[in-house]
């Protein structure tokens, strides 16, 4: 099924759904504005949007299904869920028919906004099965697109507000994308680039968002003091969303154990796993589905590491591994990580083993940021004891990230 057949198979379904239950247009509207928690467009606006989704011209993007999942009462995957496939999608054709935001000239108007918050969310699902390196480029250029128009002024001031949010939006993911392509700087200065236009749309959600990615880098930096003081920031406001202060809990719990505070950061950890222990709350942003008891484990297991508790380290790390299956570029990492702590204890049975797993995927996810830290590891393998098999598949490995590094 294409995308174009795929968009029209979603607005029949929502224009069946809403004539079912005798709505209007304009009462669809109100029903959808009533959960859209931020930077909710006017309701002329939103009846536009209407038209378009049901006439299948534009997808409709992760915030908005989310509002007509709750205005529905049904569960999100209910509704927008597709037939699962036999494997992941070709990413040549998935670049290729990335439908990037085009204004031909013209000022952005609102399917130019509704076309920039689809391509961000395929963006995220292109992210999660091939990481960052390719993806991070064309979210940078629809971003800096994007930004360019609303510096000049170049859109329909009805669609202003709903604009700077989702140029804000787009910049968030661009940032995660440059993040994992291991473009800290560029990362660093998009993520600010994208909280300024998200306070400016009065989109607290990706604003929070946006802040748990500076802590978050901070972290990979190995700059605790930094993540700590930006998590203690936003734990103080006591009517976060349970999931949203969870994210900010882990942050809090790594930047703890970075500092040597071992109590502390399980504590926080720890209290991260019982925000979530009831589900998903109706005031959780929809980007916290990633929000997991497999990711607060593996956050869980790198305190441990960042302690220097290696033993402790590898079962939740092991763990983590177990429960990532579904997201190809989430697996990579954790597998990297998960051998990096098997080469702390030299357990090498089972770092042959996850040397042999990892080698599969190296030049099917591009993630520089894992990639860097796998050819770390591999180079430290010989010079820690381990026996010749082991050292010797490890340089193997160690060649062919060389080799990709000179083709890069």
């Amino acid at each position: 099924m294409t995308t174009a057949d795929e968009r029209r198979r979603i607005g029949a379904l929502l224009q069946t759904e809403r004539r079912r239950r005798r709505w209007s247009k304009p009462e669809m509207a109100r029903r959808l504005a009533s959960h859209v928690p931020d930077q909710c467009p006017d309701r002329e606006t939103l009846i536009s949007y209407i038209k378009r989704w049901e006439a299948g011209k534009v997808s409709i993007s992760e915030r908005y299904q989310f509002a007509y999942a709750a205005a529905y009462d049904v569960d999100v995957e209910e509704l927008f869920g597709q037939k699962k496939t036999t494997g992941p999608p070709n990413k040549s054709a998935a670049m290729d028919a990335l439908d990037l935001p085009n204004s031909n000239g013209r000022p952005a108007d609102m399917e130019y906004v509704a076309n920039l918050r689809d391509t961000g969310q395929t963006l995220v699902r292109l992210d999660t099965v091939y990481g960052g390196n390719e993806a991070f480029p064309l979210a940078l250029r629809v971003f800096r697109d994007a930004h360019r128009k609303l510096a000049v002024g170049a859109y329909e001031p009805k669609v202003e507000r709903d604009l700077v949010a989702a140029t804000g939006e787009i910049g968030e993911i661009a940032a995660w994308l440059a993040y994992d392509a291991d473009r800290q700087a560029e990362s660093r200065q998009i993520i600010l680039e994208a909280l300024m236009l998200s306070r400016q749309a009065g989109d607290r959600h990706m604003e929070l968002f946006e802040l748990t990615h500076m802590s978050m880098q901070a972290v990979h930096l190995g700059h605790p003091a930094e993540a700590l003081r930006i998590a203690d920031g936003l734990l103080a406001d006591q009517s976060l969303a349970p999931r949203v202060t969870a994210l900010f809990n882990i942050r809090r719990g790594r930047a703890l154990a970075q500092l040597g505070h071992q109590n502390r950061a399980f504590d926080a950890i720890d209290s991260a796993r019982s925000a979530i222990a009831d589900g998903i709350n109706e005031r959780d942003p929809y980007w916290t589905w990633w929000v997991t008891e497999t990711e607060i484990t593996w956050h869980k297991g790198m305190a441990h590491a960042e302690l220097g508790n290696w033993g402790a380290a590898v079962p939740l790390l092991h763990e983590s591994v177990e429960g990532r299956t579904a997201y190809r570029r989430a697996l990579y990492n954790d597998r990297a990580h998960l051998l990096n702590a098997l080469v702390h204890v030299a357990s090498w049975a089972d770092a042959e083993r996850i040397i042999g797993d990892i080698s599969g995927q190296v030049g099917e996810v591009g993630s520089s940021r894992t990639t860097n830290l796998l050819r770390r590891i591999v180079r430290r393998v010989p010079h820690a004891g381990a026996p010749s098999t082991v050292a010797d598949i490890a340089h193997d490995l160690q060649e062919r990230l060389d080799a990709r590094t000179a083709l890069a």
